[in-house]
């Protein structure tokens, strides 16, 4: 049984306020909202909405910890909490300071963040970030909440 509630809750609230970051600036200017293959919320940070590869890009992913065990009919189970937050962009581009405020934003959610870099000239997409290694994990007070938002 997988509930992707609490990830979409918290997307909502990082879009409006990456929006906020991101307003009147001259690079990244456009935050769109989309779903995975498997339902897992994701943000498109850009500037115009242009996602291609060169284009400055900033992703962003919320999923559930695998919970390890199975339900009793032997499905995977995925935890209600705690959620990893990736974060992934192509190594050329965007500009560092686009990136830090990402982190900025990020790094007040309290999810354990996993940072990826995508091979210069690769479009910053849902396959991209799959295949891409995590270049680094960052924990930052991660929450266990027993409710949802």
């Amino acid at each position: 049984m997988k509930s992707t509630a609490k990830a979409q809750a918290q997307v909502r609230s990082l879009k409006e306020r990456l929006e906020a970051r991101f307003s009147g600036s001259a690079t990244i200017n456009s935050v769109r909202q989309a779903n995975d293959a498997n339902g897992w919320p994701m943000l498109f940070c850009s500037i115009g909405g242009v996602e291609a590869a060169t284009n400055p890009v900033i992703a962003v992913r919320i999923k559930s910890q695998d919970a390890v065990s199975k339900d009793v009919f032997g499905n995977a189970l995925v935890a209600f909490s705690p959620h990893d937050l990736e974060l992934a962009y192509e190594t050329a581009v965007p500009a560092r300071t686009d990136i830090i405020k990402a982190m900025a934003e990020l790094g007040k959610m309290g999810f354990k963040i996993l940072v990826k870099e995508i091979t210069a000239a690769t479009a910053v997409t849902e396959a991209s970030i799959d295949a891409a290694a995590v270049a680094a994990s960052l924990e930052s007070e991660v929450q266990w909440p027993s409710k949802g938002m």
